[in-house]
Order: C-alpha cells, then sequence, then structure tokens
C-alpha cells in the first residue's frame, strides 16, 4: 500500500501531485494485488521497437541520444537495436561505455528453437561476444505447435530439454540470461507455465512473459503472470511486453505488476510495431500514482517524450496521455473547479511530469456553449473571466471583446484556442481603445 504521510491518511490523494481512485485501497483491491511488488523497474525498449515501426528508424548518433536519456531517466534495462548488424550492435556497446552509460545493455537474441541442432552454442557465442550485459535468447517454434498444444511432432518434453541445456550453457557465460518464449499469451497457462519453470530451474534469471500481438486482457494479463510467478518462483524475475495493438497495453501492464511482475517492458511514447508498446511515460506515471515505485524521474519524463518524437519525427494526436499538446489544458467552467490544484483536474498534475496546467478559451465557450444554465445563451463564463481581471466594461466593449477572440480563435488555424494571456491582452486592448 501506498504510504499516506502528511495526507489525512489518504493514500490515494498527494496534494499537489495525483488524485487516485481511493477503491484501490479497499480490502477487495488488497486482496486482488496481494502477489504485487512495492516496486518495479522498466526494461525499455524504445531503439529497439523503434526499429519495427515502420518508416521511423534512427541513426547511429541519435540512437546514442535517446540511451543517454533512458540512461539518465532511470530504467533498469535498455534493449539494443535488433535489427542491426552483429558489428553496428557491439560497436555501439562500446559507445555506451565509453558514455559512460550505466544503464544494463540487452542483446534481443540468439533464436532457440527445438530440438537444438547444428551450432546453437555458436549462435549464442556470437551474441555473448557482443559484450552486452544481459541475454535474452527467444525460445521458438512454429504457430502450428501453439495451436495444437504441441500434438504434433514438436513434443512439450522437447522444449523443455531444449530451454534445459541451452539456458545452462548461457549461464556458464556469466551473463544474465532473462529468455523469452513465442507466442506466450496466445499458449495455453499450463503449457507456458511448464516452459517458465524450465527456464528458471535451468537458472535464468528471469522470464519474458510477451503479449507480443497485443490480443490480452488485464483479467486474463493478471490471471496468466499469477500464474507464471507461482510457477518459477520468488527468486526469478518476471518480465512482461505488451504490445498496444487493442489500445489496452498500459491497463496490461498494471495488470501484470499486480499478478506479480516486477518488470515491465516500455517505450517512450509507445512508439513500435503495429499499435506500439505500453508507452513509458503513461505507466510510470500510472504506476507511482498508485503507489508501485518505479525510479523513473517523473518530472523528466516531458523533456524525454519531446526528444524522441523529433528524433523518430512522429507526429502525436494532441489528447495522447502525458505528451500530447491538449492534455494539460482545459477549456470551459465544468472542468475549472480545483485546477490550481491541477491534479484534481487531470489526476496528475502536469508539474509532476515535467509541463504545467494551462486554462484556454475555445470555442465552446466564444461561440455560446458554456452557459451557466439552460435558460440562456450568454456566455457567463466570460463575463466572470472579464471580471476576475478587475476590468468593468460596458455592454457594447464585452460584445466587442467577445467578437475579437472569436476572431482569433476562427484564424488561428494550429491550435482554435486562445490562451488567458491572450484574451486578457484583447480585454485591455478593447478598454484602453475606450478610454481614448
Amino acid at each position: 500500500m501506498a504510504k499516506s504521510s502528511g495526507n489525512g491518511g489518504k493514500p490515494w490523494y498527494q496534494p499537489g501531485k495525483w488524485l487516485a481512485n481511493p477503491a484501490y485501497w479497499d480490502d477487495e483491491s488488497v486482496k486482488a494485488r496481494a502477489g504485487a511488488p512495492k516496486r518495479i523497474q522498466f526494461i525499455d525498449c524504445t531503439i529497439s521497437e523503434g526499429d519495427d515501426c515502420v518508416g521511423h528508424q534512427l541513426n547511429w548518433n541519435t540512437r546514442l541520444g535517446v540511451i543517454e536519456r533512458l540512461d539518465a531517466i532511470g530504467v533498469g534495462e535498455i534493449t539494443l537495436p535488433s535489427h542491426a548488424t552483429f558489428s553496428e550492435e557491439r560497436d555501439m556497446v562500446k559507445a555506451c561505455r565509453r558514455l559512460g552509460v550505466r544503464t544494463r545493455l540487452v542483446a534481443k537474441g540468439p533464436g532457440v528453437k527445438p530440438p537444438l541442432k547444428g551450432d546453437w552454442r555458436g549462435a549464442i557465442d556470437r551474441h555473448i561476444d557482443l559484450g552486452a550485459d544481459v541475454l535474452s535468447p527467444i525460445v521458438k517454434w512454429d504457430y502450428a505447435d501453439t495451436l495444437s498444444d504441441f500434438s504434433g511432432k514438436l513434443t512439450k518434453q522437447m522444449v523443455v530439454d531444449a530451454i534445459m541445456e541451452s539456458v545452462a550453457y548461457m549461464k556458464q557465460q556469466n551473463v544474465r540470461v532473462v529468455p523469452w518464449m513465442v507466442d506466450s499469451m496466445r499458449s495455453p497457462v499450463d503449457t507456458a507455465c511448464l516452459f517458465f519453470k524450465a527456464m528458471a530451474d535451468a537458472g535464468a534469471d528471469g522470464v519474458y512473459v510477451v503479449d507480443s500481438r497485443g490480443n490480452s486482457a488485464p483479467l486474463a494479463t493478471r490471471t496468466f503472470i499469477g500464474r507464471v510467478r507461482a510457477a518459477v518462483g520468488d527468486r526469478c524475475d518476471v518480465y512482461v511486453q505488451h504490445h498496444n495493438d487493442l489500445g489496452v497495453a498500459t491497463a496490461n501492464a498494471m495488470a501484470a505488476v499486480e499478478g506479480g511482475a516486477n518488470w515491465i517492458d516500455a517505450s517512450v511514447i509507445g512508439i513500435g510495431d503495429r499499435g506500439g508498446c505500453v508507452a513509458l511515460e503513461e505507466a510510470a506515471a500510472l504506476f507511482e500514482m498508485y503507489g508501485i515505485e518505479t525510479g523513473i524521474k517523473l518530472d523528466k519524463l516531458y523533456e524525454l517524450c519531446r526528444y524522441v518524437q523529433t528524433a523518430y519525427g512522429i507526429q502525436l494526436p494532441p489528447w495522447k496521455p502525458i505528451v500530447g499538446d491538449n492534455w494539460n489544458k482545459e477549456e470551459g467552467a465544468g472542468h475549472q473547479e480545483g485546477s490550481a490544484d491541477a491534479e484534481s483536474t487531470i489526476g496528475i498534475a502536469p508539474r509532476v511530469i515535467g509541463r504545467e496546467f494551462e486554462n484556454v478559451i475555445g470555442g465552446k465557450i466564444l461561440f455560446g456553449r458554456e452557459r451557466s444554465s439552460a435558460h440562456t445563451d450568454d456566455p457567463v463564463f466570460l463575463r466572470e473571466i472579464v471580471r476576475d481581471l478587475g476590468l468593468e466594461v460596458s455592454e457594447g466593449q464585452f460584445q466587442r471583446i467577445l467578437s475579437r477572440a472569436r476572431a482569433a480563435v476562427a484564424s488561428n488555424y494550429q491550435t482554435h484556442y486562445l490562451t488567458f494571456a491572450e484574451f486578457e491582452a484583447i480585454c485591455r486592448g478593447v478598454v484602453d481603445a475606450g478610454r481614448g
């Protein structure tokens, strides 16, 4: 549970920071997440999943720029690009060492296909030679084996044997090992737990559960991860990656932690293959709001997001959580109460993640749709703003203010709103003209 010092015994309310749903601390909710850790870490996949984002790959220097900023913000591990050549990836590890990057670097691979054949040790050795801190091999098979639950030529025992032998060999090389399993969350949970237990029994430092097609839901995730946690025990870390194909990746990440996961795979602005991944900025803010420590410097999130957005040349919808242009803005009297402490307006105060709250004036106020009641079309809210500025205006002056403000918004094709400072300038211009 989150601590509640200095807030009247309310862990769900941190004045000036955030206002969460108090039901999360009810006995029923606490019981449902009994296996959740108090602290989790992020493995960041921005430059790995960014390579999978069609048309938005980074160059060498910008990749290093992203890595430096991820290192500074407090992620636990960084996955290296998976579509680079071995020499490029090796050079990137060396460059990170020269730059003083302290965050563990993860080499994605090699592929391990049961039953083990040919020079499978050589494939592992090539990845170890990259010099990364963590090896993340992918245990893979044909999709038909997943659908048949290994009732064909490939048996479950063959998979277990391959896992045991390959993981044991990797651990002999003095490297941290966190294996993936292809189609994790499209497999029957008993089968997945059998394979993940084999990884843990072979000495893996963690197991990597992937919802690689974004087909899970929060309740399914919490149940699935709870079973995996029970299978691998407390000494083995549980990593979870959710894709966002159906728009529930961040919710699934929270459910994964409630089920016992202690590592969450995320990327800045959610960049990734197809519908993207868990967005680091969303998940970090959400976890902290609900009492789960992440080690992320929240006040640096917005700056990081804008850097990554510019680096990849991506346009974001204005309503994008945390980083969208409109996320820190509010228009209209109906949502202004408590806006001085913006956590009561948005849920988390924008300055917590490096932004400032902004009241704005747009069409629904200026064109008569912000009324004091159903009995008037008068823009009462605007009159209140004028009075709050300490201005006494005639009805004619107010109508000129209204006309000029409407014209300014209609001609502002980029934002379609006025800041309070811009509206004040219009008001004072009308008043000064009247005095002249």
